[in-house]
């Protein structure tokens, strides 16, 4: 279980607003908040440590007034993430890419982090990102086509009503996937399993097709050890079982009620030859096995035994 921060109060110097500063940083790191998200995080920390409230962007100036309470110690804490990570806090803001193929081409699809309430539409008018931040009466709004990196307004024009529909559709469907999966634990294996799919992905647009391949293969593999990890249920770590993907899901099945068809795992499963090129690999295979991922997130997503599972990670033995 996650410990709430805590510290003596609030600043009173410069000094002990630097230390303070340094603390929230650590914590959050050791959460596996990357430097760009950490801004965003650190009122609630501030909120755990001593009942701080105020504004979570306020305005850069207040930056120079003096003291540290309210959005004054707010708007330094921005400061200070500015001047210790420069660069390193842009981002695209994303949950991850996804490949997906436009016409006779692939293309990188962004699942982008949002805030609050967004309302997704998609149109060819590429101009039409929608609107980025709401008000009242004013939704904040999405074109998922805008989400499609580099997309040329004229292969936009020319895709046709079905096309538009099942993108929309795939969007969410990545969208509420890859979200899923970075709000599970922050454990080693669920941290790899996310690192071998963002791999996969690239090796996908790198023409690494038997690469790409064996990172989706493993990202599965890892996801099931993970949620079997975290309910404390024994899974082969080598040998004939070490790396089947149907043995390990039958066990979370078994074990747990959480059920994984054998369509995704297919998809996904390959031999360790096509790493070395032993085994052919093409483009297609790769594509299906790094959607085949998503489509295990989705049942381990959808599963109505999937939450109790991961409560099972949350027991704290005294």
């Amino acid at each position: 279980m996650k410990k709430h921060f805590s510290w003596p109060g609030c600043p009173k110097t410069l000094e002990e607003f630097e230390a303070l500063m340094a603390a929230i940083d650590g914590a959050l790191a050791t959460e596996g908040v990357k430097p760009f998200q950490r801004p965003i995080h650190v009122g609630l920390k501030f909120w755990e440590a001593f009942q701080w409230g105020g504004l979570v962007l306020p305005p850069k100036e207040l930056a120079e007034a003096p003291g540290f309470v309210g959005d004054v110690l707010m708007a330094k804490a921005h400061r200070w993430y500015e001047q210790t990570y420069g660069d390193q806090l842009k981002s695209d803001w994303a949950h991850g890419f996804v490949p997906v193929r436009l016409g006779n081409g692939l293309w990188r699809l962004r699942a982008a982090v949002m805030y609050g309430s967004v309302r997704l539409f998609i149109d060819k008018n590429l101009q039409n990102r929608g609107v980025k931040i709401g008000g009242p009466g004013v939704p904040a709004t999405s074109n998922v086509l805008c989400q499609v990196e580099n997309l040329p307004q004229g292969l936009a024009d020319r895709l046709s009503e079905q096309v538009l529909e099942e993108m929309f559709q795939f969007h969410i469907f990545a969208l509420q996937n890859l979200q899923w999966r970075d709000e599970l634990p922050n454990t080693e294996l669920f941290g790899m399993a996310r690192a071998d799919y963002d791999q996969c992905t690239a090796d996908v647009f790198a023409h690494r097709h038997g690469q790409a391949r064996w990172a989706a293969q493993q990202a599965v593999e890892k996801t099931l050890k993970g949620m079997l990890s975290i309910a404390g249920t024994q899974f082969p770590t080598g040998g004939p079982n070490g790396h089947n993907l149907k043995h390990i899901a039958k066990l979370l099945e078994t074990k747990h009620g959480v059920v994984v068809t054998p369509e995704f795992l297919e998809l996904a499963d390959c031999s360790a030859k096509v790493r070395y090129g032993d085994e052919q690999s093409t483009e297609i295979q790769a594509l299906a096995a790094n959607h085949a991922v998503l489509g295990v997130l989705e049942q381990l997503r959808t599963s109505p035994k999937t939450p109790s599972l991961l409560a099972l990670g949350k027991v704290v033995v005294a």
